[in-house]
């Protein structure tokens, strides 16, 4: 759950999960993935019904049979628990407006007898960084003060003591809680005095109650409420308000806490929230196969908006990183906007090549702000051989979408900081705010330059075996122990691919002459100047642009990418007709005769670069190493019996799991992408509806959408990675959905399998040219792909022709037999 003032939240059945604004400002204990199955440091709320304690979350020992109903929903959760003693209902949602996270909760006594109820809220506030877990997790609260408020228990620390050194704390902590039915009976500011040596589920200190206006210093603190014992009529139901948040002013946060404990407002902001999710989602909506799948799928495009709003760090696996979001997510994330038509996407999109240094590498962390860029995550510089792959099939999608051709004149700035030549150096000069400069000017290049130069560099970045290099890793963060000898064959076809779409642009331009500087241009054009000339020219830059014709530019490039593809097509197919994937650290090739990695095979058929022959053996050969229909398709390597030092960690992970052969979803769909570009749509189709399927599965403990990995047992890990729900939705929009855009023109292209339709219908609601458009595909003849063609579309009752510039209405499209 969130919200657009930067409140994160996230919660399981059990009422676990933390509660946060940023890496460093914790209210709920960091969770891992252990932790939702051991802790109770969360939403705690105890029920004492005829003296025998039971829990919110269910964790006593009676409750194990409970049954439990679970609805979700955008973006909330309701659960309720039915014993033979009572009904219990939690209902939590994020209001849009407010720094809190609302829980509204009823008891029901569902017996024949009137009962005893006693209620006390229990959560514990944890108030600081993540660092502080481990790090003077003691020594900070000691920093604690906790006052006690009516209905409220607010904890605001002196001071914030992290790695950024010593801050005066102005955030405040809270815990509230009230009822209707209920009044307070006193509360437990302190952990330790409520716990007394037992536990949160069984605490010694009940006798520590104390009064509004008390005070707790140097303790760990409680959002501790307690309320007096009432008699609960039979099917007599009481209501909770139970509400936790976040604010730099008290008196703000008391008024909201205030505002949401009234039935009223709650419900409007309850509905609010759904209409406003509800609204993210309906910008891209399927209707195919059956209702049930259509309702399944329909969820997934808030993936993508999760992942932009909870980063990497958020989320319960992803317990690594500082908060925000890595380079190549950024690219991946925009991709889902673009489809969404979201009006900040051509400003993101342009704040996003600041993030580029002047020798082609770039920040690998972006901060909080558009255009806000660090140069690496822990300390840990590091470069990636795809990062540079990803800007340009972005900016292309952009382009495609809008026909805005003349965003690749804009400019942008570079990034700077201490490291030169790929990082592999460093300067003792740098330029402020992380601006390059020549003496105070701040200098400038277009998007065009900035793609040109990304590529060119990665392209002329190769190893011994005129592949990419490895350097630290490519997409798989696991492949970081190759950097030697190290080669990425998989995504030296995505540069291949890249320089040819660039030379396509260049040529598109109206402007006869591009401007790039010189040493740039030195690269391109003179084959005696290497690429370590090139990093010692950019070490201290001081460039001037220089024009050059564009027909040449676009020549050179393709000359380029032709030279490389023919050492993909005299080294890198092994016999059976599959593609090896990497080099490793002793510079021999990773796959034999035995093995295989989908990454190769993902990146050659998406980007193009095999011929249709070839495309066939790939996808042969590909099935008979990889496919694994039990626990969701296309694995992504075979199991090399071996930790392979000379690769990376990955191998070191259990086989199955993670990026050592596991069905990994982005991987997996970028896969059935490229089988569909190639009119491989029964094996396309099969790739991608596996994943879905297994992913719609009860034992895949996917809640909603699709995880970013399933392991051996078939069980997803990891939930909502944008990169996987992006691709997927990608891949229904564009290739199975046929909504093609070429430079601001749309043509329809349909790959739609029979069993897509429901009742002869399939539909799409998306957005083309800013506009919503719904998209419905009529086959009453039950055609399957390759036996039909569109035999007429509709758009307000009139025939049109297959080629759209604007659009004025939804389309009605007719399919028939190929005549």
């Amino acid at each position: 759950m969130y919200n657009k003032l930067g409140f994160k939240s996230y919660v399981t059945p059990r009422l676990l999960g933390d509660i946060k604004l940023d890496y460093h400002t914790y209210l709920l204990e960091p969770t891992t993935e252990i932790d939702l199955t051991s802790s109770f440091f969360s939403r705690h709320v105890s029920f004492y019904v005829d003296g025998k304690p039971h829990f919110l979350n269910g964790n006593s020992e009676s409750q194990q049979t409970d049954k439990i109903d679970v609805e979700l929903g955008l973006l909330y959760q309701k659960v309720t628990r039915h014993n033979k003693k009572f009904q219990l209902d939690v209902t939590t949602f994020v209001p849009l407006d407010a720094l809190m996270e609302s829980n509204v909760i009823t008891y029901q006594n569902t017996t024949s007898k009137t009962q005893r109820l006693k209620v006390i809220v229990a959560t514990p506030l944890y108030g600081r960084s993540a660092d502080n877990l481990r790090d003077h997790r003691h020594v900070t609260s000691l920093l604690n003060r906790v006052e006690v408020l009516e209905n409220c228990v607010v904890l605001n620390p002196t001071l914030s003591f992290d790695e950024r050194g010593h801050k005066k704390n102005e955030l405040n902590y809270g815990v509230y809680a009230s009822s209707p039915q209920l009044s307070v009976e006193g509360y437990y500011p302190s952990l330790e005095d409520y716990v007394k040596n037992g536990s949160l589920q069984f605490p010694k200190g009940l006798d520590s109650l104390v009064q509004t206006g008390d005070y707790v210093e140097g303790k760990e603190a409680l959002g501790g409420i307690s309320f007096k014992t009432i008699e609960v009529k039979s099917q007599e139901v009481i209501t909770l308000y139970f509400n936790l948040g976040i604010n730099h002013s008290k008196e703000q946060l008391i008024s909201t806490f205030n505002k949401y404990s009234q039935s009223k407002t709650i419900a409007i902001a309850f509905e609010e929230v759904k209409t406003y999710f509800t609204k993210e989602v309906s910008k891209l909506q399927f209707h195919m196969k059956n209702l049930e799948y259509s309702e399944k799928l329909n969820y997934i495009p808030i993936q993508p908006i999760l992942r932009r709003f909870q980063g990497n760090s958020y989320l319960p696996h992803h317990d690594y990183g500082k908060g925000g979001r890595g380079w190549r997510d950024l690219w991946q994330d925009l991709i889902s906007m673009i489809m969404y038509n979201d009006s900040e996407c051509r400003s993101l999109l342009l704040n996003n090549f600041a993030g580029v240094r002047i020798d082609g590498s770039n920040a690998t962390i972006i901060g909080d702000k558009a255009g806000e860029f660090l140069a690496d995550r822990n300390n840990i510089v590091r470069v990636w051989s795809d990062h540079a792959a990803w800007p340009l099939l972005t900016t292309k999608m952009y382009i495609d979408e809008t026909g805005d051709l003349s965003f690749l004149l804009e400019t942008q700035t570079y990034f700077d900081d201490q490291f030169t030549h790929y990082t592999k150096k460093t300067k003792t000069k740098k330029s402020t705010n992380h601006q390059l400069k020549i003496q105070n000017d701040t200098i400038y290049g277009t998007v065009l330059e900035h793609l040109i130069l990304q590529n060119v560099v990665a392209i002329n970045n190769v190893g011994s075996n005129g592949f990419v290099r490895l350097e630290d890793a490519d997409w798989n963060d696991g492949l970081d122990m190759a950097s030697k000898k190290g080669e990425t064959i998989a995504f030296t076809h995505f540069y291949i691919n890249n320089l040819l779409v660039l030379a396509e642009l260049i040529q598109k331009l109206e402007t006869p002459k591009i401007e790039l500087f010189e040493s740039l241009t030195k690269l391109i054009l003179n084959k005696n100047y290497s690429l370590d000339i090139f990093f010692d020219d950019v070490h201290d830059f001081t460039d001037n642009k220089v024009s050059i014709d564009k027909e040449i530019l676009a020549s050179e490039l393709t000359k380029k990418a032709t030279l490389v593809l023919k050492q993909i097509n005299k080294y890198a197919f092994m016999r059976e007709g599959g593609l090896q994937s990497y080099i490793d650290n002793d510079g021999n090739f990773l796959d034999s005769s035995s093995t295989l990695s989908l990454t190769g095979q993902t990146m050659a058929l998406l980007n193009q670069t095999l011929s249709k022959t070839q495309a066939k053996k790939v996808s042969n050969v590909t099935k008979k190493h990889l496919f694994d229909r039990m626990i969701g398709g296309y694995r992504l390597n075979s199991n090399y019996q071996d930790v392979k030092m000379n690769m990376g960690r990955a191998y070191g992970f259990a086989y199955g799991t993670k990026e050592n052969g596991a069905v990994f979803s982005h991987m997996s769909l970028m896969y059935a992408y490229g089988l569909y570009q190639y009119n491989f749509v029964k094996q396309g189709r099969e790739a991608y509806q596996t994943l879905v399927n297994q992913a719609f599965k009860d034992k895949s403990v996917v809640c909603l959408g699709i995880p970013e990995y399933f392991n051996n047992e078939g069980i997803g890990k990891y939930l909502y990675l944008t990169g996987s729900a992006t691709w997927l939705l990608k891949l229904l929009r564009t290739e199975v959905f046929g909504i093609e855009l070429s430079f601001g023109t749309l043509r329809l292209n349909p790959k739609l399998s029979k069993d897509d339709f429901i009742d002869s219908i399939a539909v799409i609601k998306t957005y083309v040219h800013n506009k919503p458009l719904q998209v419905t595909y009529h086959n009453p003849k039950k055609l399957e792909y390759g036996d039909y063609r569109i035999a007429s579309i509709q758009m307000n009752g009139k025939e049109v022709i297959n080629e759209f510039q604007s659009i004025e209405g939804d389309l009605e499209v007719y399919l028939d037999e190929i005549v």
